[in-house]
């Protein structure tokens, strides 16, 4: 027969081991082993950015060799702010090893902020502490800027750097007037001194800027046939009424920009409407036009080459408007973008628009020609790939569902069956019964081409 204080006992057990599981549960977040807290200092990187206009050292150097060419980059130069394609813009700053980093881990740093009305910016960059100090980390990094085209990373600045270490990088970038290191052991100085017109003093000013190399703008002309009468004042005066010239960028068959134009009266008069740059009379002006390069920066951590991303092209169209408003295109073209290019094996650019020529009979890229002259020829490489690898997808939990399409379209394209897309496609004229429009030619000129 059960007493009552065996009674109690087999009641009470229960209770015992609820309290001896919770001491032991309250030991051990009191005494267990806790992670270590992480560290921070917050390194400040302002700049100035720009596109990829030339410098003034630059434009200097050609006035005599490529005298055509520098009076189209001095009329960019002459007539658009040095930050119409930076201003209000976000743009984001990352930092990458490209190689293995001396503690065995990957190392991915970044910040994203808006730029202000005249293309500066700040980025915060968070960095943990036991990355600088006591032994600061070394390897080859990626430095990349990408700008935000709904809601889009769209490549506008990529570097791979010599080894280094963590300190050097965010120091160098920290400076105004720093420079990177290049894989070949060469400087690349991310300042330089760029002319620019100044609204507010309607004089040009000379601005010291971060370019930008896939960032670009450019003139389009239109104009009569080579072998037809120039078109007579009246004419001409009408003609200024009744054209529009539409840009459109397309990449993987959506629509990232576009711009829809009337002629531009203002570098009309200051160039003679294109006599003063081309000896051809009554060119009509279109622009500036600003685009970015689609070269994509995934989610998952690969940059997607253009060319190999299907549907990804340019459509440059000339319209006739009607007496009743209704346009008609005269001229259209269909072009995709140039390769990719690796300057001194560390500076990324290209997937530039290429366009038709009418004047010079040929196709061209509207790219930078300050990173295709011929000084920097034997430093130049293409870079054919579809994808560069920065950093695994299991590094970002960060998805979009256009990021998938972009990611699965060149996940399916090999190194040699990338695209080619060495001409652009030329569309033929349409026939319109209207007297000014008789033997009429395009002419898409366009900047930073050597003759």
């Amino acid at each position: 027969m059960m007493t009552n204080n065996k009674i109690l006992l087999l009641a009470l057990f229960p209770a015992i081991i609820l309290i001896l599981v919770a001491f032991l549960s309250y030991a051990d977040n009191m005494y267990g082993p806790a992670p270590t807290p992480v560290v921070y200092t917050t390194y400040t990187i302002t700049m100035n950015l720009t596109d990829s206009r030339p410098t003034i050292s630059f434009l200097a150097s050609i006035g005599s060799t490529y005298p055509l060419l520098y009076h189209e980059d001095e009329l960019i130069t002459n007539t658009t702010p040095i930050w119409i394609g930076t201003a209000n813009k976000e743009f984001s700053l990352y930092i990458i090893n490209a190689t293995p980093t001396t503690i065995n881990q990957q190392v991915i740093l970044n910040s994203t902020a808006m730029s202000n009305s005249t293309g500066g910016i700040t980025w915060n960059v968070k960095v943990p502490l036991y990355l600088i100090y006591p032994q600061p980390v070394y390897a080859n990094w990626y430095i990349i800027i990408t700008e935000n085209v709904n809601n889009e990373n769209y490549v506008v600045f990529m570097f791979e750097t010599y080894n280094e270490s963590l300190p050097s990088i965010l120091t160098e970038l920290s400076t105004i007037g720093g420079y990177l290191t290049a894989l070949n052991g060469k400087p690349y100085y991310l300042w330089h001194h760029y002319y620019g017109y100044n609204p507010t003093t309607g004089a040009v000013s000379t601005y010291y800027e971060v370019g930008l190399p896939d960032i670009s703008i450019y003139y389009a002309w239109v104009g009569q046939g080579e072998n037809a009468t120039s078109w007579p004042s009246s004419g001409f005066a009408e003609a200024l009424r009744i054209f529009k010239y539409d840009f459109y960028e397309y990449l993987n068959s959506t629509l990232i920009n576009e711009e829809l134009l009337e002629p531009n009266i203002t570098i009309g008069n200051i160039t003679n409407y294109g006599y003063a740059i081309y000896q051809r009379p009554r060119l009509i002006p279109f622009g500036p036009i600003v685009y970015v390069s689609p070269i994509v920066f995934l989610p998952n951590g690969t940059i997607a080459n253009p060319i190999c991303v299907p549907n990804t092209y340019y459509i440059l169209t000339v319209n006739f408007i009607t007496q009743g408003g209704t346009p008609i295109t005269v001229y259209e073209t269909k072009n995709y973008p140039l390769n990719l290019y690796l300057l001194n094996g560390s500076l990324l650019f290209g997937g530039y628009l290429q366009a038709y020529d009418f004047y010079n009979e040929t196709t061209i890229p509207i790219t930078p020609i300050q990173y295709l002259t011929p000084t920097y020829q034997s430093e130049i490489m293409q870079y054919s790939q579809c994808s560069i690898t920065l950093f695994t997808s299991a590094s970002t939990n960060t998805e979009t569902a256009s990021g998938n399409l972009i990611e699965t379209s060149i996940s399916n394209v090999t190194t040699d069956s990338v695209i080619s897309n060495s001409n652009a496609t030329k569309s033929t004229y349409i026939p319109i019964n209207y007297e000014i429009l008789k033997e009429m030619y395009i002419k898409v000129h366009y900047l930073w081409w050597p003759r």
